[in-house]
């Protein structure tokens, strides 16, 4: 498995499971539109736990392959990267998208922000997905 194959799926799995557990335990907050104290520290429990969790993994994952790590990257390895960036784009795009028409419907800013939030953690999945994708395809 290529090193930045590895490191995009450093970055899916942890993504995965820290958002997909931080919405799990807000669904019951974000039905009734109720911000508890205990949200912003969810959140920011959030952010520092998939930030560390990643730069732990990564710097392993350089020490375990520092040859790799220090390579460059060739042309396939650019395309494949800018094709997941791309798709990533889109899919952060269109799901503003969708959040931007929760204002229509006067959901509560808590649901909003949240919204932006799933968006921004939707892209980075599309991305990170759609490069392993590349390296498995070979192209």
């Amino acid at each position: 498995m290529p090193f930045r194959e590895k490191t995009a799926w450093l970055s899916l799995i942890p993504t995965v499971i820290i958002w997909g557990a931080y919405f799990w335990v807000l669904w019951p907050d974000l039905s009734d539109g109720s911000l508890r104290p205990s949200t912003v520290g969810l959140f920011i429990g959030g952010v520092v736990l998939l930030t560390i969790v990643q730069v732990v993994l990564a710097i392993c994952l350089a020490i375990a392959s520092r040859k790799d790590a220090e390579a460059p990257m060739d042309e396939r390895e650019q395309l494949i990267d800018l094709r997941g960036a791309r798709a990533g784009f889109w899919a952060l795009n269109g799901a503003v998208l969708c959040v931007s028409a929760l204002w229509l419907l006067k959901v509560s800013p808590l649901v909003m922000a949240n919204g932006i939030l799933a968006a921004m953690v939707v892209g980075e999945v599309v991305r990170s997905g759609w490069v392993i994708a590349g390296y498995r395809r070979g192209r």
